[in-house]
């Protein structure tokens, strides 16, 4: 039955497909979103009411809308929606939404703090190589609302989706094949009171698995290994397969790291992953994620074109990914702007060569940069701190006793100071790494549009200067 449904949220990628699915279905749209300068695109005027962006009033809303529904950036916990929840008028998630027209779906849900959209696409890709069709969707990728608008060209596909803890505080009655927990750190603390609630949000995704179906989860996560949720842990009661993944020693049940080669659980070699574009130790943990979720769902080998298919592997921008610049062939510049959080920081400088000159900084999420500060220490790097952080992070640090860092006013600055510092010190090596433990939003749309930028600073290194 058609219902008058209140998007928030309505702007974006996400935002435009939910909103014309719900047309699809014969809904009235009340589009709302907080962007005074978005407007809805493509949606018919008859099934459309454009609430302004001032304009969030339950009082002045209430006899005009049937169901209120959110894209996955709004909070729950907003006052608006808890005074409607409180006069009974449903609120739902996109996810949830969604959920019960993915039912005839194969879908692999993959959660974590860091290195969803990563494994996400991995799986994805080597699916694609193996020969089974897959896409991208949910946080990364396409929105859910997208492949039920276009579900006869998705029909038949495994559908890998990136979760996000936003996504998973009502996930609905979504019905998974194989879920991934790839790590927890602290994160969006401006949203949760601390890791434990965050972190709780992120196992609701272990709740969503069908019959026998497996949770695929870092060993680090498991009660016997963690301090988190001592007496209450998640997974106590449950009753699901659990395969772990030993991230420290890249050992998980059926696969393993050594060295460079791949092998599986009895010691065949399956893939030598130098002769791919994978790179660090991190990602060679992600990789173990996503063969073991490929072997639960396709419940077919892997071992007689898994290298062939790593081979194909073509790595996300903005994640740890090297920029070639024959000019400064002795430098190394790694462009990880995906890298919003200190976790996800100190895991690029971890699999970073010294000596590491490294841009840090943006808008924080409210977190800690001391364990980073003595993370920096250790590894005898520089960090050039930029942007709205800066001097969060520089207090953070002094606390710790790193001292090797610098404030700049933005990472034009920052980068063109750390490529004299190497000049100056006459260094045969260096890495320039940007990994910035921050959001991009405080200079930048975006992180993506964030490392354009520091793509564009290094290739600027190759044009010469006027006169030259």
């Amino acid at each position: 039955m058609a219902e008058r449904i209140l998007l928030i949220g309505a702007a974006g990628k996400t935002g435009a497909s939910y909103a014309r699915l719900l047309e699809s279905h014969g809904h009235h749209v009340l589009w709302y979103d907080k962007n005074p300068l978005a407007v809805p695109e493509g949606l018919a005027a008859d099934q459309l009411t454009v609430v302004p962006h001032d304009g969030l009033d339950l009082e002045h809303l209430r006899d005009q809308l049937d169901l209120i529904t959110l894209t996955p950036g709004v909070p729950m916990a907003q006052p608006f929606l808890q005074a409607a929840r409180a006069e009974k008028i449903p609120v739902v998630s996109e996810v949830a939404y969604c959920a019960p027209f993915l039912n005839e779906f194969k879908i692999i849900g993959v959660t974590g703090t860091d290195g969803k959209s990563t494994t996400t696409t991995l799986i994805a890709q080597i699916l694609r190589s193996l020969g089974v069709a897959a896409a991208e969707c949910g946080n990364f990728g396409l929105p859910l609302s997208e492949i039920i608008l276009q579900k006869s060209a998705y029909a038949g596909q495994v559908l890998v989706c990136e979760l996000s803890s936003y996504q998973l505080e009502e996930p609905g009655e979504l019905k998974l094949d194989a879920a991934i927990y790839l790590n927890l750190a602290p994160d969006h603390l401006n949203r949760y009171c601390d890791v434990e609630a965050y972190g709780l949000a992120k196992w609701n995704i272990a709740h969503l698995l069908r019959e026998n179906s497996p949770l695929i989860v870092s060993q680090a996560l498991l009660p016997e290994f963690t301090p988190l949720w001592p007496g209450r842990h998640p997974l106590t009661g449950m009753k699901i397969p659990v395969v772990s993944v030993d991230t420290a020693n890249l050992h998980s049940s059926h696969f393993s790291v050594s060295g460079n080669q791949l092998v599986n659980g009895t010691g065949e070699r399956l893939a030598d992953l130098s002769h791919g574009r994978l790179a660090g130790r991190h990602n060679f943990s992600n990789l173990l994620f996503a063969l073991e979720a490929i072997r639960a769902v396709t419940g077919a080998a892997v071992s007689d074109k898994i290298a062939a298919a790593l081979a194909a592997i073509e790595p996300l921008p903005h994640r740890f990914e090297r920029i070639l610049q024959p000019a400064l062939s002795h430098i190394t510049f790694i462009n990880d702007s995906k890298a919003t959080t200190t976790q996800a920081a100190m895991t690029a400088l971890k699999n970073a060569a010294s000596p590491v000159f490294m841009f840090l900084g943006g808008q924080g999420k409210g977190e800690s940069y001391r364990e980073l500060g003595e993370a920096l220490r250790v590894k005898g790097a520089r960090a050039l701190i930029y942007g709205e952080c800066r001097n969060d992070m520089a207090k953070d640090f002094e606390a710790v006793d790193f001292t090797q860092f610098t404030l700049h006013e933005n990472l034009f600055k920052a980068f063109h100071t750390a490529k004299r510092m190497v000049h100056q010190q006459k260094l045969a090596t260096a890495t320039l790494l940007l990994s910035p433990a921050a959001t991009s939003w405080d200079q930048y749309r975006s992180f993506e549009e964030r490392g354009e930028h520091f793509r564009e600073l290094v290739r600027l290194c190759g044009v010469p200067k006027a006169g030259e």
